[in-house]
């Protein structure tokens, strides 16, 4: 059975494993069955696996396919990463029975980003019979939380683990994206005065005083939609979550906001958050009475910036080219594990994967099997051309050691 036909088995699978991730459903036993499945499928191939616990009961299973001969050749690390955990299926009939129609497979996470990682398991599993003739080590990352805060591939770079280059599975429409946006999410907090509203003037209301903070953000996201550019070169900023006051009649305290700055390639989080600071300092000089703090952030993603000429980016753009798919690296709006492994780790990072991200997260998920498919010879063909000297035909790209 070639890669291509067992990628759909594989992510039939999947998508009848439950996988949510217990942020969103605190009764989930999160990623537990499907780490377990991922490494039952690698020992019945003789593959060796790891698993990482980075939550209880929660845990990342790397998998490695090597040549033989691979400690003396010191051969490039080729990784492939994606995440096993979704998000709720709240409002999904049937969400882990995978059903096609139309030459698509519905279910949660059949897009994000299970139908990634059939294709990637797919893809080893056909080079295993020909591990000799691979030009690298392929390792395999099955990694937890992705959907909240990317912390199982931050646990593997934080663990030491190392790569030449690395495929991040997520829904691209088989494009090679090469840089996406970051991400810098946090909370601000303007503290009042209680008092009984029969009394108000006595009190300092936070929301009203919020309200001016809000208004100040607001401002500053229309001062970056404005320069040269506009979102897609400057990022953007939502207020995207509010609460405050513990009773009708009282004045509040206090009230919090929720913020999310996306980031673009080349934008500093120093920079990012001094131009917030900025803005709330406006608001503090016009209303000393209030308090306002900006908490340290919950999340800083950086962007992915991957140069378009890495080796990395060459080959996949080569195999999508062998494949009759569009190898112009380009870029995409939103964030993923990728930025983990580029901004953080050093490690020439790439997307790609089956799917439409506007199919992620919703009620009727669903993936093209055609695009599957495709995804599982991408996979294998990237592996097989990771770190060879030759040149691809018409000078496209090359498959260079220079990963």
């Amino acid at each position: 059975m070639t890669a291509s036909s067992r990628a759909l088995a594989i992510l039939r699978d999947l998508i009848a494993i439950p996988s949510v991730n217990p942020a969103y459903d605190p009764e989930s036993a999160g990623e537990s069955l499907i780490a377990t499945y991922i490494a039952t499928w690698a020992r019945s191939l003789g593959l060796d696996v790891h698993r990482q616990s980075v939550f209880p009961g929660r845990d990342n299973v790397l998998v490695r396919l090597a040549p033989e001969d691979a400690d003396a050749g010191n051969p490039p690390v080729l990784l492939l990463e994606a995440h096993t955990d979704t998000v709720s299926v709240d409002t999904m009939a049937d969400p882990f029975t995978p059903s096609i129609r139309d030459g698509r497979l519905y279910g949660r996470g059949a897009c994000d980003t299970k139908g990634s990682l059939a294709a990637m398991m797919a893809a080893v599993e056909s080079l295993v019979a020909e591990r000799n003739d691979l030009p690298c080590v392929v390792e395999l990352l099955a990694a937890v939380d992705e959907e909240t805060s990317g912390t199982g591939v931050r646990a593997h770079v934080e663990a030491g683990h190392r790569a030449d280059g690395a495929i991040v599975g997520e829904p691209t429409g088989l494009r090679v994206i090469h840089a996406h946006n970051g991400c810098i999410r946090g909370e601000i907090v303007v503290t009042g005065r209680a008092a009984h509203t029969s009394v108000a003037g006595e009190g300092i209301n936070a929301i009203e005083g919020m309200a001016e903070v809000i208004v100040a953000l607001r401002d500053l996201n229309a001062e970056l939609a404005n320069r040269a550019g506009g979102v897609a070169a400057n990022g953007s900023l939502t207020v995207s979550h509010i609460s405050g006051g513990t009773g009708i009649n009282i004045v509040p305290e206090q009230c919090v906001i929720s913020y999310d700055r996306r980031t673009v390639p080349g934008e500093v989080a120093a920079d990012v958050l001094a131009e917030i600071d900025a803005a709330l300092g406006r608001v503090r000089s016009a209303r000393p009475d209030l308090g306002i703090e900006r908490r340290v952030p919950a999340l800083i993603d950086n962007a992915l910036d991957t140069a378009p000429d890495a080796g990395i980016v060459r080959v996949a753009s080569a195999a999508n080219l062998s494949l009759g798919l569009d190898p112009a690296p380009t870029t995409v709006p939103y964030g993923s594990d990728a930025s983990k492994l580029g901004a953080d780790a050093g490690i020439p990072a790439i997307v790609y994967g089956p799917g439409d991200i506007a199919q992620a997260h919703g009620a009727g998920e669903y993936v093209e099997i055609a695009q599957v498919e495709a995804a599982a010879a991408f996979y294998r063909a990237v592996a097989l051309g990771f770190g060879r000297a030759d040149i691809v035909s018409g000078g496209v790209v090359s498959h260079s050691a220079e990963n």
